[in-house]
């Protein structure tokens, strides 16, 4: 596993019991990251954050719908 994998897996944790906040940009870039590692489970969950949350129209257009 490498360091960077690591720290996107607490960072998700974090994200997703509520621990750590982030912007609606830094939950996409890290899903992406997570589904490239093939961490599926947190990715689904992150995803699920995503929709919840209330992006700008500024948001949407760099990153795109959670989808």
């Amino acid at each position: 596993m490498t360091l960077q994998l690591a720290v996107a897996r607490g960072t998700a944790r974090g994200l997703i019991n509520g621990t750590a906040a982030a912007d609606y940009g830094d939950v996409i870039c890290l899903r992406k990251l997570l589904l490239r590692e093939g961490e599926h489970g947190l990715a689904t969950d992150l995803l699920i954050l995503a929709k919840a949350m209330s992006p700008t129209a500024a948001e949407l257009s760099e990153y795109g719908p959670a989808a």
